[in-house]
């Protein structure tokens, strides 16, 4: 029972497989453009014709292809093909080549097409670590890195305080007018500070930031309007 359940499953991972080499860019070579493959590279995850699978096993080190139609996959490796062939496979070894440049291989010479298989694995003339536009370290703008641009200088003390750290914050003390409304000290005009000298006691030297130390005196009675005539400041001192 076991043994037909193993069969059903190689069964099954091998026409993945052939899936897989009929579906898009998978059905032309990986190293030489040709249509129809028939072999799979394992180690880079590609699928690939019979004469490339031959140069692919003289590399150092070598390559494993298998037939896609004489041997059989296990679930890793048909998983391993899903998640990488031929455009996958352009992608990381193919990043930077630049047929221009670089020039398209030579098929009919064995000797220049190992070549350009040695370049592009053992080498890796052409893989993706190799593109500049690859950040290999991370700069002042990296995410989690907030730097201050240069043309700003140092923080300023003209922004709000509390965009700053603690101790960047400045230690001018605020004047009165930038105080919040309940740290503001009252107002006293000079007109209420000759009044409240004489209508209350001690105040007088409290409005001029002193203490009292003689005897306090009962309050003058404040005058409705006016100044007081003499009879009526007479009748007062009379009482």
């Amino acid at each position: 029972m076991s043994n037909r359940k193993h069969r059903d499953n190689q069964e099954i991972c091998s026409r993945k497989v052939r899936e897989l080499a009929q579906s898009g860019v998978n059905k032309h070579c990986f190293e030489c453009n040709q249509p129809g493959v028939t072999y799979t590279d394992i180690t880079v995850g590609s699928f690939v014709c019979t004469s490339c699978s031959g140069m692919l096993r003289g590399l150092n080190p070598p390559h494993r292809v298998k037939s896609i139609s004489m041997t059989t996959f296990s679930q890793q490796e048909v998983e391993f093909l899903q998640n990488h062939g031929n455009e996958v496979g352009r992608r990381t070894w193919l990043c930077v080549f630049d047929p221009k440049a670089d020039g398209c291989p030579d098929l009919k010479d064995p000797q220049k097409f190992k070549e350009f298989l040695q370049d592009k694995y053992e080498k890796k003339k052409w893989h993706f670590s190799k593109s500049k536009n690859r950040r290999d370290v991370e700069g002042p703008w990296s995410p989690g890195v907030q730097a201050v641009p240069s043309s700003h200088g140092p923080l300023s003390s003209q922004g709000p305080s509390h965009n700053l750290p603690p101790n960047a914050r400045s230690t001018r003390p605020l004047s009165q007018s930038q105080l919040p409304s309940w740290d503001r000290a009252p107002t006293i005009s000079p007109a209420d500070m000759r009044t409240d000298a004489f209508t209350r006691p001690g105040s007088l030297s409290s409005a001029l930031g002193g203490q009292s130390h003689g005897p306090s005196f009962p309050a003058l009675p404040r005058p409705s309007g006016g100044l007081w005539s003499p009879s009526t400041l007479e009748k007062h001192r009379s009482m």
